[in-house]
């Protein structure tokens, strides 16, 4: 894929050709002076914005994800309520793959519908604001929302604002300090997990080794696998991720457990893949693969056809970010009585696990396009989704119908009957729950959530991680964002995108090579690749920020294992102090939460 700069080239080009400009116009960056607002009166700011909604539309509204689907939007309580709210009513669309090929025709074919939902750590985000593809939210909110104004967090406004002053989109899964603290610990935001019938039949094996370790696991895969492969039952050693155009998560999440740094001995900024414990996650998997632990089929998978795996209870060892197939959890628990349990792997060196926790400044950023029509009205349904009573609506239906507060300090949410009778009937989804969840903010909603909303098979994928909370971190100081004005910006973001690009490339057939030594040239020779697109001057240009991040923060130290002072994790007492023994291979049972049916 070439650098997302050649688009706006492009449609410059067909523009000067044509005499005409779209819709947004381009170079709306700097507040969008070029951009095409609606003529319609400013919105008062002594109630909420929504409350002035008095008309209706439809908007399309891209989700840059294959795993995204809400076909029914309009159908359900939520969405309606959602309408009678705002007065819009949304048509969703999403890719039929990670490949982000659509999203890119869009682009160049000037077709980008309302609202996109995209990635919020990609280069291709601030791309599409300062290219001028996307409203300025701060600029329509302070003409027809302006209490949104006051909901966006000064944190996640500081990380998210431009250097022209501008914000151009509002993220998902953002933890403001306003929520969590700097004191917070949250469970990681992927994993490794275990089939825990099969891990607790081979620990009970009298020549078990650690499967902590490389060799111990591969030797439980091994066993496992020849004990439980029947003809109805295709046992295989590790399913890891969907492979897509930014790579895979489940490398991503295998690479933290070998410990692979985001930053030298010297307190500089490294890129991750070129570290040796990065090197050493994939040539493990690559002796999976060669070994017979890995299905060939793996490496082509589709999310439903990774997903399909995990509700066959098929594989022993997972490598992805299990919210991601929730579903796929609940059916192989509540159909098959199949359950997953963390494990903690550790590289040849044995150093602890650095794990990315749930915190973070955004997963999925949206953003109001220039082809929108009626931003004035969508600015309206921005702020309703961000704001409290949206984030409660969205997540627990209407208050009084299927919640209520459990007492007068609004701090737990207390579900009805009507909920529970859905959730256990597993027809939740006609009412709405967790579907429209573009905005979804966790850090607000977990504290909030009832002890007695949940199912059994409901509260075993909330704990699917929580184990590994020891050694989750905040990973946030390692995603420093560049500077959209400086001279080489697009130079950079344009190399940035080659590099992901090729990398995409590489990693799978450095998996599936047929042997070490193939596996570690198919290494080297992707690492040359990466630096012969440039891969020094991003590192460069992103470590300059870093430095400058960690000076903002008065942090010596970004990655923990660097820090003179840091101590491995211990388990914790029931009492919630700290033990003097070390967590084990399957995490800490303190972080374990249960429910009250």
């Amino acid at each position: 894929m070439k650098g997302f700069k050649s688009f706006g080239s492009l449609l410059l080009a067909a523009a000067l050709l044509l005499g005409v400009t779209g819709c947004g116009g381009l170079g709306g960056f700097g507040g969008g002076s070029e951009l095409k607002y609606p003529d319609t009166p400013n919105t008062p700011a002594d109630k909420d914005s929504w409350e002035y909604a008095d008309e209706e539309i439809t908007i399309d509204w891209f989700v840059n994800y294959s795993w995204f689907s809400y076909p029914n939007c309009g159908a359900d309580i939520i969405s309606q309520k959602i309408k009678e709210k705002t007065g819009i009513s949304v048509r969703f669309q999403a890719p039929v793959d990670e490949s982000g090929e659509l999203l890119n025709l869009m682009i160049a074919g000037e077709s980008l519908p309302d609202v996109i939902s995209i990635q919020a750590h990609t280069a291709k985000a601030t791309q599409i604001a300062a290219e001028g593809y996307a409203f300025p939210l701060d600029v329509l909110a302070e003409r027809w929302a302006p209490s949104l104004l006051n909901r966006i967090e000064p944190d996640i406004r500081a990380y998210y604002e431009l250097e022209d002053g501008h914000l151009y989109g509002l993220p998902s899964e953002a933890y403001s300090s306003k929520y969590v603290s700097e004191e917070d610990k949250w469970a990681p935001n992927g994993g490794l997990l275990v089939r825990k019938d099969w891990f607790e039949w081979y620990m009970a094996q009298p020549d078990a080794q650690d499967p902590g370790t490389k060799e111990g696991l591969i030797d439980a895969m091994k066993k496992v696998t020849e004990h439980f492969k029947t003809s109805s039952l295709n046992a295989t050693g590790i399913l890891i991720d969907t492979f897509n155009e930014e790579g895979n998560s489940g490398v991503e999440w295998l690479s933290q457990f070998f410990a692979a740094p985001f930053e030298d001995k010297e307190g500089n900024y490294v890129d991750r893949r070129t570290t040796p414990q990065y090197e050493e996650a994939l040539l493990f998997l690559n002796r999976c693969y060669r070994e017979g632990l890995m299905r060939r089929s793996n490496i082509s998978a589709s999310a439903d056809e990774v997903g399909q795996v995990i509700s066959r209870g098929e594989a022993f060892v997972l490598a992805l970010p299990p919210q991601n197939y929730l579903a796929n959890f609940v059916s192989s628990y509540s159909n098959g009585n199949v359950e997953y349990i963390p494990l903690v792997l550790r590289n040849d060196a044995g150093e602890d696990p650095v794990l990315q926790d749930l915190t973070g400044m955004g997963f999925l950023l949206n953003m109001i396009t220039s082809n929108a029509e009626r931003p004035d009205l969508i600015i309206k349904l921005f702020d309703f989704l961000y704001s409290e009573e949206g984030q409660l609506l969205c997540c627990y239906g209407i208050e009084g119908d299927t919640w209520e507060w459990e007492d007068e300090s609004h701090t737990r949410v207390k579900v009805l009957d009507k909920y529970l009778n859905m959730i256990r009937a597993g027809t939740g989804d006609t009412y709405g729950f967790e579907r429209f969840n573009t905005f979804r903010n966790t850090a607000f909603l977990e504290p909030r959530q009832p002890l007695d909303g949940k199912t059994k098979a409901l509260a075993y994928t909330d704990n699917l991680k929580r184990p590994l909370t020891p050694f989750s971190y905040r990973y946030t100081i390692a995603w420093p964002r560049l500077d959209v004005t400086a001279d080489d910006y697009f130079s950079i973001t344009d190399k940035e995108s080659s590099v992901m690009a090729v990398w995409a490339t590489y990693l799978p057939d450095i998996v599936n090579e047929d042997s070490e030594a193939a596996a570690i040239q198919k290494y080297e020779s992707g690492i040359a690749a990466l630096k012969r697109r440039g891969l020094d001057e991003v590192v460069a240009a992103y470590g300059a920020r870093y430095a400058l991040n960690k000076e903002k923060q008065g942090v010596a130290w970004g990655w923990p294992l660097n820090d003179p002072n840091y101590k491995s994790p211990t388990l914790r007492n029931p009492d919630g102090t700290f033990s003097n023994t070390p967590v084990g291979v399957n995490g800490d049972p303190w972080y374990y939460v249960d429910y009250r049916y």
